[in-house]
C-alpha cells in the first residue's frame, strides 16, 4: 500500500467518525430539544397552574373579613383579597407581584416588614398600619416556602373608641374638678363655721347646686354610654306630639318661673315615628331644656311640628341670643360649650345636651340642623323618620 492510499483510507476512517459522532450529537440535540420543549411547556402548565392557584387563594382568601395580601419569600406582594385590592387599589397599580413599598411608604414599618420576612416561616406581629383613615395590625404568617400570609386586622373602630373614652374621661375629671372643690370648700366653711347661720344657708345652696350638676353630668355621660354601644335603637315608636307635650308638661314650673310661653302647632294629633318613647324624650327635653335656659324671661319658646316625606319634622325656636356662626357647627361635639357664647350668667353646661340629641338621631336615622333664626333666636330643626305600617 503506498503513501496515498494509506492516506485515503486514514480519511475516510477519519470521515466515517465524524459522520458517526454527528448523527450521534444530532440525535442527542433533538432529544435534548424534545426534552426542553417538554420541560417548557411544563413550566408554562406549571405557572398557569400556580396563578390558577393563587386566584383560588385569593377567592378563599376573599371570604375572610379582614385585609389579607400573599407575598413572596422576597416580601413582594403577589395578590390579595377583595379587602386588600380595595385598600390598596391593585388596579391602579403594575402588575403583580410588587415591592411592598409600593403599597405602603413607612420606612420604619417597612424595615421591621423585612426582618419578619427574613425570619419566617416563625410568625411574626409588625408594627401597626395606618392607611385611609384606619389602623391596621398585621401578622405575617408562612403560606409554604415560597409564599407567606399577611393578614391586617382592622381595629380602627376599636382605636377611635379608646380615643373617646379618653377623650371622655379627660373631659369628665375635669368637669367633676370644680364642683367637688365647690362641695369640699363650703363643706370646710360648715364645719368651721357652724354657728353662723347665714354662711351654713350659702353653703348648703351651694352643695345642692353643685350635687345637682354632678348628678346630670353623670346622668348625661351614662345616656352617651348607652348611645355609643347600642349599635340600634330599642324597639318600638311612639307618638311625636304627645311627647312633645309631656316633655313641655314636665319643664311648665321652670318656664312659669322665668315667665316663658310655649306655643305648639302641629297639623296632626298624632304622628308616629319610628323611635322609642324613652329615646324620643331625651332628644326633645334636651333641646327644650337648651331653649329654655338661654330664653330671657317673659320670651316665647315656638314649637312647630310637620309631616314631610316618610318623616317628622319638629322646630323649636327661642327668642334667646342665638349662637355665633362659628360655633354652630362644633355645638353637637362632645364638651363643647357655648354658654358664654350666649350670654348664660349661672352655672355653666357640660357640653353634652346636643351631643346626645346628634347621636340619638344619628343612630336612628334622623337629622339635626341649628341655625340663627333672621329674627333673632335659635331655630333647631329636628328630623324623625316615621313609622312605617
Amino acid at each position: 500500500m503506498n503513501t496515498f492510499t494509506a492516506i485515503f483510507v486514514v480519511g475516510l476512517l477519519l470521515l466515517i467518525w465524524l459522520l458517526h459522532r454527528s448523527m450521534y450529537y444530532a440525535k442527542k440535540y433533538n432529544t435534548l430539544q424534545q426534552e426542553f420543549h417538554v420541560l417548557n411547556r411544563n413550566y408554562e402548565v406549571l405557572q398557569k397552574v400556580l396563578a390558577k392557584r393563587g386566584r383560588r387563594l385569593d377567592v378563599l382568601l376573599s371570604s375572610i373579613s379582614e385585609v389579607v395580601l400573599r407575598v413572596d419569600s422576597n416580601g413582594r406582594v403577589l395578590g390579595g383579597n377583595v379587602l386588600a385590592e380595595q385598600l390598596f387599589e391593585f388596579e391602579r397599580l403594575p402588575e403583580l407581584p410588587q415591592s411592598m413599598l409600593i403599597f405602603y411608604r413607612d420606612s420604619d414599618w417597612i424595615k421591621a416588614y423585612q426582618e419578619a420576612v427574613q425570619n419566617l416561616p416563625h410568625h411574626q406581629e409588625l408594627p401597626e398600619m395606618k392607611i385611609k383613615g384606619r389602623v391596621l395590625i398585621p401578622k405575617l404568617a408562612a403560606l409554604s416556602e415560597q409564599e407567606a400570609l399577611l393578614l391586617c386586622m382592622d381595629v380602627t373602630a376599636y382605636t377611635n373608641l379608646q380615643q373617646k373614652q379618653k377623650h371622655m374621661l379627660d373631659n369628665l375629671m375635669h368637669d367633676l374638678k370644680t364642683p367637688l372643690t365647690s362641695l369640699l370648700g363650703y363643706a370646710r366653711s360648715m364645719e368651721a363655721f357652724a354657728d353662723d347661720q347665714s354662711l351654713r344657708a350659702e353653703a348648703v345652696g351651694v352643695i345642692v347646686q353643685e350635687a345637682k350638676h354632678i348628678n346630670e353630668l353623670l346622668n348625661h355621660m351614662l345616656t352617651l354610654n348607652q348611645v355609643e354601644y347600642v349599635a340600634e335603637s330599642h324597639e318600638g315608636f311612639c307618638d311625636i306630639v304627645s311627647t312633645t307635650q309631656h316633655v313641655y308638661e314636665t319643664l311648665d314650673y321652670h318656664m312659669q318661673q322665668k315667665q316663658l310661653s310655649f306655643y305648639l302647632e302641629h297639623g296632626k294629633n298624632r304622628l308616629d315615628v319610628a323611635m322609642a318613647e324613652v329615646d324620643c324624650h331625651r332628644v326633645l327635653m334636651n333641646v327644650l331644656s337648651n331653649a329654655l335656659r338661654f330664653s330671657p324671661e317673659g320670651s316665647c319658646i315656638q314649637c312647630s311640628i310637620t309631616e314631610a316625606k316618610n318623616v317628622a319634622r319638629i322646630q323649636i325656636k327661642d327668642e334667646g341670643p342665638g349662637i355665633a356662626d362659628k360655633h354652630l357647627k362644633r355645638v353637637t361635639d362632645r364638651f363643647y360649650r357655648v354658654d358664654h357664647v350666649r350670654g348664660r350668667t349661672e352655672h355653666e353646661g357640660h357640653g353634652l345636651g346636643l351631643a346626645i340629641v346628634k347621636e340619638i338621631l344619628d343612630r336612628d336615622g334622623g337629622k339635626l340642623a341649628l341655625k340663627n333664626h333672621p329674627e333673632g333666636g335659635l331655630l333647631v330643626t329636628i328630623e324623625m323618620p316615621l313609622k312605617l305600617y
